[in-house]
């Protein structure tokens, strides 16, 4: 009879500490080179700075997606009415996992980008 591997009591997650700047229209630096676009919208670049990992107790981290994920389930009953002449097939979301072990769901508009996270795909059985 094998016997069964332990659940480890952390889990390590790596972090990064993020510099965010604006570059004007047709700005140029000295690492980044926008062009001379005229009349176009300032442009918003995020950077990694540092980076470290940092233990996270596993018990933490399995109470933070359990509700996390009760929550979902919540919101995802509640988006489909029962008279509804539609339904909803697929939900796809992104979270991040800070180094504190907090679940967060990232927002919308691609401000995330560059930061490592988790995706959930919640699909109709």
């Amino acid at each position: 009879m094998s016997e069964a591997t332990p659940t480890p009591e952390k889990i390590w997650i790596i972090t990064g500490e993020t510099h965010t700047q604006e570059i004007p229209s047709g700005a140029r630096g000295s690492n980044r080179d926008i062009g001379g676009r005229l009349g176009s919208e300032p442009v918003e670049v995020t950077e990694v700075v540092a980076r470290d990992r940092k233990p996270v107790e596993v018990d933490k981290l399995k109470r933070e997606m359990k509700g996390f994920l009760q929550a979902m389930r919540e919101m995802l009953d509640e988006a489909e009415p029962p008279d509804s002449k539609m339904c909803l097939d697929e939900v796809e979301l992104s979270v991040e996992i800070n180094g504190e072990g907090q679940v967060s769901l990232f927002g919308v508009g691609g401000k995330a980008g560059g930061k490592g996270g988790m995706t959930f795909k919640f699909k109709r059985k």
